[in-house]
C-alpha cells in the first residue's frame, strides 16, 4: 500500500489525537480555564472536520483512478481487436501481424529481429510486405492508421 497518498490524513489523525488527548488532561487537570479548553476543542472539532474530508477525497481518487485504469485496459483491448481486424482485412500473415505489431509499438528492425529470433533482413522483407498489403508507405502511416481510428472513434 501506497502510504505518501495518507500522509496529510496522518498528520491530521495525529493532530486530532495529540487535541484529544489534551482536552482530556485538561479537564481532568481543571488547572486550565475554560476559554483554553473551548478553543482547544474548537481546534479538534475542525482538525476532525478536515480530516475526514481528506478522506473522503482519497477514497473518491481511489474509485476514480480504478475506473480510469478499468477504461484504460478496455480501450486497450478495443484497440487490439481493431488491430487484428484490419490485419486480417490486409491479408497479413501470422508473423507479419507480429511483426506490424511491433512496428507500430515503435521497437526498430534490429529489436523486432532479436526479440523474434530472425534475421534482420526477414523483418524488413516482413516489414515491405506489410507496408504492400496495406497500402502504406511506411511505419508512420501504419502507425497514423490507428491513431486516425482512436481519434475518430473518440469524437462519436
Amino acid at each position: 500500500m501506497n502510504l505518501k497518498k495518507y500522509y496529510p490524513a496522518i498528520i491530521l489523525a495525529s493532530a486530532t489525537l495529540f487535541f484529544a488527548y489534551d482536552i482530556v488532561t485538561d479537564l481532568l487537570d481543571d488547572s486550565e480555564n475554560l476559554l483554553h479548553v473551548v478553543i482547544e476543542s474548537l481546534v479538534f472539532i475542525a482538525i476532525s472536520t478536515v480530516l475526514w474530508f481528506e478522506l473522503r477525497r482519497v477514497s473518491h481518487l481511489e474509485i476514480k483512478v480504478h475506473r480510469e485504469r478499468v477504461k484504460t485496459a478496455r480501450l486497450s483491448g478495443e484497440l487490439m481487436a481493431v488491430m487484428r481486424n484490419q490485419f486480417a482485412d490486409w491479408s497479413l500473415s501470422p508473423s507479419e501481424c507480429e511483426v506490424a505489431l511491433l512496428l507500430i509499438k515503435g521497437l526498430s528492425m534490429k529489436e523486432i529481429s532479436l526479440a523474434r529470433e530472425v534475421k534482420e533482413k526477414t523483418i524488413r522483407q516482413q516489414a515491405t510486405g506489410i507496408y504492400a498489403k496495406s497500402g502504406y508507405a511506411g511505419r508512420h502511416e501504419l502507425v497514423a492508421h490507428f491513431i486516425e481510428d482512436l481519434m475518430s472513434q473518440d469524437s462519436e
